[in-house]
């Protein structure tokens, strides 16, 4: 009620509102608009696109993919306001029903804005407030000009342009691109002096991708790398088939995928180990479409594993005999964590069984760990921990947990005894997997930081390169900073001593978001380091038809 009452207040002094689904009482007749009813998509797809009514909202794309599950509708009051964008189903048809409705004083947008179809819903939003606030539009333009150059690498336009220049002599594609850019960069400049802003936002845009081609272009190529994504869905690229989604990596270089098939508790393919997911019934054994792709396509795969973890697909019924047999991890203040108890024998079996089931029944090229680790280091403290560490050791614990924490007496026999189990199975299935098929290598994604995680998660990586229970290992260095990338990656290559680094590079980590530049810039400090090769999370939609094919123009291309 205050804040409404607050924004009247604002609108009645000439401010404009913009309101998301629901538009309180008070502020309708300042709105001018009538409440409509709540409407609930009658099938997926049906809400799937805004689009604008011809010339209502100007600089606004043609079409705006948002895939919203229900809106709340309103009606402009008659002779105050109208309609200014509509709803459109998955297959182009109209629904009937308006996504903005504008007046005088503002619009009202009958859902929230989704983070789907970014690009163009940055500037569905842009053109909202432009219709409210039409400086704002001079505003953006301005900056969409000055903003111009290659952010993830920290270099303007002119900085690029010179680089782009020296590092492609023989590269006429990329000189053209260049040219190409500069072009476009004075038609914006020109656009906005002439003050056709929305004009000038589009050629500035077209500059930047133009000039964004150039430097893929201008990358050098290096043969007889590892090139690979992780690929955290089990079902691949949402929308494509694992041969198409497959092929476009192996058409931009790529040499290998690491699909996520299995965690701690369900598995995307008909497993005797573990619960099946119910898709598999609908969508096929998830491992064996992956695998006929990448042999027609000539990519590796290396099936990963979230080990421990049950993952949010795990059955209930299978987490409810996990928990009534004690299988389950605690903190040290008794709060249950869905993750196996590394410490219990049966789900240590159950790890290394599932593992051994894939390198059976599968002609992958290998095995590849994941969350290899605790959750932190505050797991895991069950009662089964503390009954086996004292039959384990011979240690008697008096006070519990205490004793076995930061500065307790036996703290340090804990941490050996903890790490202990996580290496048994790295151990286990190392040496079980190669007896199967002696050239089925043997990865791990690994936390970055050797010496502070072997203890606090339990992670000794540099143990298993040293014992050669890895055949390579992919250290997590997801960050923005490509100093601190190139820090990490120093120390670990020397970690894994003769094993192979191949550096992890966040693309799409929550961590990360570098952008096609910053990709290219660590993988090039992945050469300065002799690794070999790199691994890049995740292939996902954004991935495949915006990074893949901007990485094939040059770093990965198969040249």
């Amino acid at each position: 009620e205050a804040a409404a009452e607050a924004l009247t207040c604002y609108a009645q002094a000439g401010g404009k509102l913009l309101v998301c689904y629901t538009v309180p009482e008070k502020l309708r007749a300042v709105l001018k608009v009538q409440p409509g009813r709540h409407v609930r998509e009658t099938r997926p797809g049906f809400f799937a696109s805004i689009r604008p009514r011809g010339g209502a909202l100007a600089g606004a794309p043609a079409q705006v993919g948002q895939r919203s599950w229900n809106i709340q509708t309103v009606q402009p009051l008659p002779g105050a306001g109208s309609v200014l964008a509509e709803w459109f189903d998955n297959h182009g048809q109209a629904t009937g029903h308006p996504a903005v409705v504008g007046s005088t004083n503002g619009l009202v947008f009958t859902h929230v804005l989704l983070g789907d179809d970014f690009t163009r819903k940055a500037r569905f939003l842009l053109a909202l407030v432009g219709y409210l606030a039409p400086e704002l539009w001079e505003m953006a333009a301005k900056a969409s000009l000055d903003r111009l150059g290659l952010a993830g690498s920290g270099r303007s336009f002119d900085q690029a342009s010179a680089t782009i220049t020296q590092l492609a002599t023989h590269r006429t594609q990329a000189l053209d691109a260049l040219a190409q850019a500069r072009r476009l960069r004075d038609q914006a400049r020109e656009l906005a002096s002439r003050r056709h802003f929305a004009q000038a936002l589009d050629q500035a845009g077209r500059a930047q991708q133009r000039l964004l081609e150039a430097w893929c272009l201008a990358q050098p190529s290096l043969p007889g790398e590892f090139r690979a994504f992780w690929c955290h869905s089990a079902f691949g690229v949402q929308g494509l088939s694992w041969d198409e989604a497959l092929g476009r990596l192996a058409t931009n270089g790529f040499t290998a995928i690491l699909p996520n098939m299995l965690w701690g508790g369900v598995a995307f393919y008909p497993s005797k180990v573990l619960p099946v997911s119910p898709e598999v019934a609908k969508r096929g054994d998830q491992i064996a479409l992956c695998v006929a792709a990448a042999k027609k396509h000539g990519l590796q795969v290396h099936v990963w594993k979230v080990n421990w973890n049950l993952g949010h697909a795990a059955p209930r019924e299978f987490v409810e005999h996990l928990r009534r047999t004690g299988r389950l991890q605690t903190s040290s203040r008794g709060k249950e964590e869905l993750w196996l108890c590394p410490s219990h024998p049966d789900n240590r079996r159950l790890e290394i069984e599932s593992m051994l089931e894939v390198a059976r029944n599968y002609d992958v090229d290998g095995l590849h760990f994941d969350y290899i680790r605790y959750p932190d280091s505050d797991h895991c403290f069950c009662a089964g921990c503390r009954e086996r560490f004292q039959q384990s050791t011979g240690i008697r614990l008096v006070n519990w947990p205490r004793d076995v924490l930061a500065e307790g007496p036996v703290q340090q026999a804990w941490l050996d005894w903890r790490r202990s189990h996580i290496t048994a199975v790295v151990r286990a299935v190392a040496e079980q997997a190669r007896a199967l098929k002696p050239r089925l290598k043997i990865s791990a994604a690994v936390f970055r930081n050797w010496p502070v995680d072997r203890d606090g998660v339990g992670q000794d990586w540099k143990l298993w390169c040293e014992r050669g229970w890895l055949d390579f290992v992919c250290p997590m260095d997801y960050t923005r900073s490509h100093r601190q990338f190139e820090n990490m990656v120093a120390r670990q290559v020397e970690w894994a001593g003769r094993v192979p680094c191949y550096p992890g590079i966040g693309e799409s980590a929550s961590s990360s978001r570098l952008g096609p530049e910053g990709v290219i810039e660590q993988i090039q400090i992945t050469r300065r380091y002799r690794t070999g090769g790199f691994v890049i999370f995740n292939y996902g939609v954004a991935e495949e038809a915006e990074l893949v094919p901007l990485l094939g123009l040059g770093i990965t291309a198969s040249r």
